[in-house]
């Protein structure tokens, strides 16, 4: 009788506690519903595949040989029609206009001229600033990010004359940048989310630093709310809409490094290493579920989503097209605030 009690107050506690400590997220497993979601179309690259960004016609993709450029106007059949070799990597692409602005690692900041993307052109490369990871362009203002050299701010009036504008140093690595309107918010891998004020350009001045789960890594900011790939935790929601005070709303658990996030609508698509890509629904940020998951031939590196379509750098796989349609409902919660 004394054993029978001593075993039930034993579960009892384990119950309860759940062996998860204060602040915590307690994950709630359920079975995951398979989904047809295909890749449609996989294009080899010479080099290890890390950035992507898809605008228009066009899909423009970075490998450690430069920049690719292929038209997607049937993903389903993707064609190579241009190449501008920078023998260095390309970490993140903006598009704006005919010109493309690049984080090119060590090779700093790479601007080229895109306007007939079968023969694009290299316009100007800005070295000794430290390896470049992420970028963020504004007007005639590009802010980047990547080393301990943290925010770095250039006038690119004259694209082929860059102009360090001000830089606002930070502790360790800084790899993503995205701007919303008057504030600057960067991935820091040690502290989480970090928001500047860029008002002054010269100057930019803390606003906030908020912790995320583990390394925040790349992300992505869409209404009120920031979607982070926080590394090998999975991705944190954080409501945004007030930069001097982000709230942590909640994190869901995913395997791999979660290295990237396209946020569109109610979904959430994460770029998640050698564990593929994963769809989250966003509906309620307070608990994002899974409701697909695409296993890709290499390590998904960074998403775009374009209409039913994800086009994905997928490191040693090159180039992929996901054709999302078959996408459903939610079907698990992997985690709860």
């Amino acid at each position: 009788m004394n054993n029978r009690r001593t075993l039930s107050l034993i579960l009892s506690l384990n119950i309860a506690c759940g062996f998860v400590s204060a602040g915590e997220t307690k994950p709630v497993e359920k079975p995951v519903e398979k989904h047809d979601s295909r890749i449609i179309a996989s294009v080899e690259m010479p080099g290890y595949t890390k950035s992507i960004e898809v605008v228009g016609r066009y899909a423009y993709v970075g490998d450690r040989t430069g920049l690719h450029i292929l038209d997607v106007r049937d993903p389903s059949r993707p064609i190579k029609i241009g190449h501008l070799k920078t023998g260095t990597y390309i970490n993140e692409i903006r598009i704006v206009g005919g010109t493309a602005y690049m984080a090119g690692g060590f090779s700093g900041l790479v601007i080229a001229d895109v306007r007939n993307p079968k023969h694009p052109k290299l316009v100007s490369m800005t070295g000794e600033i430290g390896e470049v990871t992420g970028i963020a362009v504004v007007g005639t203002t590009v802010y980047t990010s990547g080393s301990s050299k943290g925010l770095l701010t250039f006038d690119v009036s004259d694209p082929a004359a860059p102009v360090l504008l001000g830089q606002r140093r930070m502790q360790v690595s800084a790899p993503y940048v995205q701007v919303v309107g008057t504030t600057a918010f960067v991935s820091d891998r040690r502290i989480g989310l970090v928001a500047f004020d860029i008002r002054e350009t010269k100057h930019a001045r803390d606003v906030s630093k908020t912790r995320t789960a583990d390394e925040a890594f790349g992300f992505d900011i869409q209404g009120n709310y920031a979607y982070i790939g926080d590394q090998d935790t999975g991705m944190t929601i954080m409501d945004v809409s007030n930069p001097r005070w982000p709230a942590y709303l909640s994190t869901i658990e995913l395997p791999g490094f979660a290295s990237s996030v396209d946020a569109v609508g109610t979904k959430a698509y994460v770029a998640n290493g050698v564990a593929g890509v994963y769809v989250i629904d966003v509906t309620d940020p307070k608990t994002p579920t899974i409701i697909d998951h695409i296993d890709t031939p290499d390590r998904a590196f960074e998403i775009c989503v374009v209409g039913r379509y994800g086009y994905v750098a997928d490191g040693h796989g090159g180039f992929q097209v996901i054709d999302f349609a078959k996408t459903k409902g939610s079907t698990q919660t992997l985690s709860t605030q």
